[in-house]
């Protein structure tokens, strides 16, 4: 079970496609007494005893403080003794300090960063809030994390900054040994407004992404991974999907709870066109309470949409599932619609399948 938590949407990068609105980057954080309260009713629901994964999200997490996290890490360590669980977040990195960096280690708390690859294409995109570029400021607090032992993976959104650029992108992260996966750009919150300049056809992101893997399954000294594609061929190999827009119904498994207190699909979902979809307020409701109306929700039904339609007739249906259901929804405007990534993950899977088979890692 991943439950995000969000402790707050603000953030001191204005990236200009994230998925989250300018508007909805509004300084209200969580209240830490509220936080614990939270975790301890969703581990009351863990009865299955599966693992549970706590990621810290935002906005920009570390703005919630690091006396915050101190205090939340020693109460899950104390609480959570006789519970299987681990604690992860994703940061921009730019306000991390050697004071985070020991209390991440101390507490095992893996940690995933955002980085568009080199200067030139990330000060393109990725950006403070005065518009300057965030690129220097992130490889530094990374040269801090590696010094003290903390390692992190990273994020690439493409965009069309990065179009013939594959290249230079997997050789600056080889040369800075950044394991990375690389995000399509969705449509959604800023990217709304950015759409023109930085959004990427089908044929674009196909073409970008059968490239990458190619440089990075065909070269023997690599040290990186890249762990979107290790799950795409783990797939095709087993059949079986470990990230979240490839499950069979990712609100089995996946919640997010926003800093005010509301109980939503995923992360993607606490912008603020798209708040009215919470399944509830821990504010005034009890987590189990909340819990048994999720299968009563649109969102929930999807997976079951999805399987009667034409996707199951798909060869990679048992892969993909129809995708994300914030990219579906981002679509159509329902949640009964695949992924608009569909006909590029399709190709995507071939290409992939196609060099396993090559490899003789799998026969036809």
């Amino acid at each position: 079970m991943i439950v995000i938590i969000k402790p707050t949407l603000a953030c001191n990068f204005r990236c200009k496609y994230c998925y989250l609105s300018s508007e909805s980057k509004v300084a209200t954080t969580m209240d830490l007494e509220f936080a614990k309260q939270v975790l301890l009713e969703v581990k009351e629901q863990n009865h299955s005893g599966q693992k549970l994964e706590i990621l810290w999200h935002g906005g920009e997490p570390l703005l919630w403080g690091i006396e915050n996290y101190r205090n939340i890490f020693d109460f899950i360590n104390k609480e959570f003794a006789d519970v299987r669980y681990a604690i992860s977040m994703q940061t921009n990195l730019s306000l991390i300090t050697d004071e985070y960096i020991d209390l991440f280690v101390k507490h095992n708390v893996s940690v995933g960063i955002s980085l568009d690859g080199p200067q030139n294409i990330n000060d393109s995109e990725r950006v403070f809030q005065n518009g300057n570029g965030t690129f220097n400021s992130v490889i530094s607090k990374l040269k801090l994390c590696r010094e003290k032992g903390l390692n992190t993976g990273c994020i690439v959104v493409a965009t069309r900054n990065h179009i013939g650029k594959m290249r230079e992108l997997y050789d600056f992260m080889c040369d800075n040994i950044i394991s990375f996966k690389m995000n399509p750009l969705f449509i959604s919150g800023e990217a709304i407004k950015n759409k023109n300049e930085l959004g990427l056809s089908i044929d674009e992101y196909v073409a970008m992404s059968m490239e990458l893997f190619d440089l990075w399954f065909f070269d023997e000294s690599n040290k990186i991974n890249n762990s979107k594609f290790i799950d795409i061929a783990s797939g095709l190999m087993t059949r079986k999907m470990s990230l979240c827009s490839f499950g069979e119904n990712c609100q089995d498994h996946v919640v997010c709870i926003s800093p005010t207190g509301e109980v939503l699909p995923c992360g993607r979902f606490c912008d603020s066109d798209l708040i009215r979809f919470s399944y509830g307020n821990l504010h005034t409701e009890h987590y189990s309470d909340i819990l048994l109306r999720i299968k009563e929700s649109n969102a929930y039904k999807r997976a079951e949409f999805i399987k009667k339609s034409n996707c199951s007739k798909c060869k990679y249906f048992e892969i993909c599932h129809g995708g994300c259901l914030h990219d579906g929804y981002i679509n159509s405007s329902t949640f009964e619609s695949k992924t608009f990534m569909c006909s590029a993950n399709k190709r995507i899977f071939a290409h992939i399948e196609k060099r396993l088979i090559e490899a003789g890692m799998i026969s036809l």
